[in-house]
């Protein structure tokens, strides 16, 4: 999970944008070369969204809430990014970028800077939206 919390921080990092805000589709691979992860990101500032089959994820600079819908659950936490330090940018270019970190690459295409900017709402998701069976652990 943490390789794909890596992924927002170096779409911040590897753009370079004054106002960061953008869309991308992203690819991860580990070092064999199989797909680990890939889905869509949506970046504003210190907030950021994830969508991938396996899981949603949702950050508005200070929490993250992270829904698994194969096991039905919610954690809540802080948006705790410190393990970033080792990140480094091997190519970058146009709308695509290409990260190494900790033996995975990560693919970048299709970025797309948006020039209106989305709600704060939508970096933030109700847990009273879930229903009653979903587990949700709050570690806030």
């Amino acid at each position: 999970m943490k390789r794909l919390f890596v992924l927002i921080m170096l779409l911040t990092s590897t753009l370079g944008l004054a106002q960061t805000r953008f869309s991308c589709r992203f690819t991860m691979t580990d070092d064999s070369g199989n797909i680990v992860s890939s889905g869509t990101a949506f970046v504003q500032d210190d907030c950021y969204r994830l969508d991938t089959p396996s899981m949603k994820v949702w950050c508005n600079g200070k929490d993250r809430w992270i829904f698994s819908p194969s096991s039905d659950e919610l954690l809540i936490q802080p948006d705790d990014v410190s393990f970033l330090k080792d990140i480094s940018v091997s190519r970058s270019s146009g709308d695509k970028a290409t990260v190494k970190w900790q033996g995975c690459t990560i693919e970048l295409t299709e970025i797309k800077e948006v020039s209106e900017a989305w709600p704060a709402s939508w970096f933030i998701i109700d847990p009273e939206l879930f229903g009653t069976d979903t587990i949700i652990t709050d570690l806030r």
